[in-house]
């Protein structure tokens, strides 16, 4: 092939390229649709989205179809439905300062154990926890959330030689400040060539005292293995609280019946809109040598509605 034929053929690929993208290109660039919306009640703000890349947090007060009034802590302006491209409605308590405070994304666990709050009909995540262990959870009903989850661990025969699981939650109080569930996470393990021992999990009960800024865990269950219960249970205390705009403390530690260890763990995690990052740390206590700061622990949700 000639050069001229080649380049040709390039400039033919990038031209048709920018053919298929130039739709997508001009519609981020369109104004609004439809109407403005109408103003909110007090309990809402306004976030708006202006053509020049600009972003307004406030509340519409009065509106009429082209054209809308909006008070924001720089002002009142006025709006109009051609310099906007989109507009969300956001619960009043989210504005700090002027500023959008997203809720966490993954305000229904800890670093990886559930807290009592359940994901609303239709809610969903999906988290990976260090490339091998991947789980997705989906709100069947408002009350009750069903999840999944693999270890993704290379092998010759991968279907045979990974861990599955399935925990289904159901909410039994919901509250803004107290919600209480129960569940289980049940594993299987086919790599194990006798059947009855191949399953295990835990049943649990988990109560979440507080706010998404706030909030205190605290659960219990009895773990199972080979169709045989546990005879006493194992407790776990979790703790959130939201240090900045962009991040939240977390911890999850658990005591485990008949023995001297605990499992500490502790961590941050970065709150956007969609996404969270966990960053922190696992660790035992209890023995003759404690190894600090521990494991490192990372985790990344991404959360779908």
């Amino acid at each position: 092939m000639s050069h001229a034929r080649f380049t040709h053929r390039i400039l033919s690929t990038l031209i048709g390229l920018a053919a298929c993208l130039a739709p997508w290109t001009t519609a981020a660039q369109d104004p609004l649709r439809t109407a403005l919306p109408p103003p909110g009640d007090s309990n809402t703000r306004q976030i708006v989205q202006l053509r020049d890349g600009s972003t307004l947090v406030g509340q519409i007060t009065e509106s009429w179809g082209d054209s809308a009034r909006f008070e924001s802590l720089a002002g009142r302006i006025m709006l109009r439905r051609a310099d906007v491209t989109s507009v969300r409605t956001v619960p009043s308590s989210s504005i700090r300062n002027g500023r959008y405070w997203a809720d966490d994304p993954n305000a229904t666990r800890l670093l990886f154990a559930p807290t009592g709050r359940t994901l609303a009909k239709g809610e969903g995540y999906y988290s990976n926890h260090w490339i091998f262990l991947s789980d997705a959870h989906l709100g069947i009903t408002d009350r009750f959330t069903l999840g999944g989850a693999m270890t993704t661990f290379p092998s010759g025969d991968f279907i045979k030689n990974n861990f599955y699981f399935i925990s289904p939650k159901y909410a039994i109080e919901q509250s803004e400040r107290l919600n209480i569930a129960a569940g289980a996470f049940i594993g299987a393990a086919p790599f194990f060539e006798n059947a009855s021992s191949n399953t295990f999990g835990i049943a649990y009960g988990i109560a979440t005292w507080g706010t998404l800024d706030a909030s205190l865990t605290l659960g219990g269950g009895y773990g199972f293995a080979g169709g045989r219960m546990a005879e006493s249970p194992m407790a776990m205390l979790g703790v959130t609280k939201r240090i900045s705009r962009g991040w939240t403390f977390v911890s999850e530690n658990w005591l485990f019946p008949n023995t001297k260890f605990s499992l500490v763990s502790y961590g941050l995690r970065s709150t956007g809109e969609q996404t969270a990052w966990d960053v922190g740390f696992v660790t035992l206590l209890g023995g003759e040598s404690v190894f600090l700061p521990g494991v490192p622990w990372l985790g990344l949700t991404w959360k779908f509605r």
